[in-house]
């Protein structure tokens, strides 16, 4: 069911309305497509039975499923990388510059000793998913696991015991959007488990994203559509830039003779880490895989993400601590919340750089962001 919440909003989606085979032509075919899955997972959570995600490709199913497609436009105006409804959501979130609006920003780590051992830069994600389901504040969360060989599976849990799964960072796309399309599939799920729950639309649920793939949710949000309607907290991760899996590992094959099966972990600070199983850990030049980078990256300018409640990323954090920005009041209470109750443990720097440690953070995302911006 769609709803549009706003009238100034449908008068905007009424007035020049674009359908897939636009999304096809304007940015799927000319490779700006992100693969965030909003399209599809609206779609098909609609049982309009049109397109597909084939890889990381949204198409349509078949040449006989392109006559279902209803010609609506929201696949169009959802898409992160098209420009219907960005200066909606840029105003609603307070957006004046390449950073975003800025309540506060600070550096926190997990207090929980299992999370730390086995999250990244801080176990901060971990963290804040293992107090929302403590809490009860949400049913479901989706994340992102690995398969075997390190490809990034997108993917909806139900309780804390699948966070550690999802612990790391992902360098190649993992479309989180796209296990909305079986939400209603979800919602059975969730209210088997919680019999208090008597109306799917009373669900929770938290959404782990790329900057591009929180875009995408504000969209849907913006226009009350579902199943977006939910989704009660949006973290985004800061992301430089993805890269293609096979020619990332093909690259990564060349440089340290690894493979996916034998890498327990990879970070990027200023340079590649790539560790394997054995415990090697080799350092490799970060522009040496350039040739890797989706070619969307390259038309990218967001790196914390803009239209989160939290921005979350290692960048400018010191002794195993997470970056975070707090964007929204839902940001603002989750931190105040997890510090509370010691779920987090927060940053104090030395009192003589006290008063500017704040601003030196702010201007080195800013300038991160702009080197994103102007790299490509």
């Amino acid at each position: 069911m769609v709803c549009m919440a706003e009238t100034d909003v449908k008068k905007t989606v009424l007035k020049d309305v674009k359908i897939f085979k636009d999304l096809e032509d304007e940015i799927i075919k000319t490779n700006l497509c992100c693969s965030c899955g909003a399209c599809v997972a609206y779609c098909s959570s609609q049982s309009f039975d049109v397109i597909k995600m084939e890889g990381y490709t949204p198409q349509f199913i078949s040449d006989a499923n392109e006559e279902n497609c209803k010609e609506c436009g929201l696949c169009y105006y959802i898409c992160p990388q098209t420009n219907p409804l960005l200066k909606e959501i840029t105003n609603k979130y307070k957006i004046k510059d390449e950073l975003g609006f800025i309540s506060d920003i600070v550096a926190a780590k997990t207090t929980d000793k299992k999370i730390r051992e086995m999250g990244q830069d801080g176990g901060f994600v971990s963290t804040v998913l293992t107090y929302l389901f403590d809490k009860n504040k949400i049913d479901a969360a989706i994340v992102s696991e690995y398969d075997e060989n390190r490809k990034p599976i997108p993917k909806i849990i139900y309780n804390k015991e699948d966070i550690l799964k999802s612990a790391g960072t992902r360098y190649t796309i993992s479309s989180n959007l796209l296990p909305l399309k079986d939400f209603y599939e979800v919602a059975e799920k969730v209210l088997e488990k919680q019999k208090q729950i008597f109306d799917i639309n009373q669900l929770k649920m938290a959404f782990i994203g790329t900057p591009c793939q929180c875009r995408a949710v504000r969209k849907m949000q913006l226009l009350n559509i579902s199943p977006t309607h939910t989704i009660k907290y949006v973290i985004s991760l800061f992301c430089m830039e993805n890269f293609d899996y096979s020619k990332l590992f093909e690259l990564v094959k060349a440089e340290t003779n690894e493979t996916p099966a034998t890498i327990t972990k990879m970070n990027i600070k200023k340079n590649f880490y790539i560790t394997s199983k054995g415990g090697d850990v080799n350092e490799v030049e970060l522009k040496k895989f350039d040739p890797a980078v989706r070619n969307h990256c390259h038309e990218c300018d967001e790196f914390t993400g803009r239209f989160s409640d939290i921005s979350v990323g290692g960048s400018g954090a010191v002794q195993q601590n997470s970056m975070i920005i707090i964007r929204t009041e839902t940001g603002e209470e989750l931190i105040t919340s997890l510090l509370n109750e010691d779920y987090i443990q927060k940053f104090v720097p030395k009192t003589m750089d006290f008063p500017t440690w704040k601003s030196k953070k702010v201007d080195l995302l800013r300038r991160m962001t702009t080197n994103k911006i102007n790299k490509h």
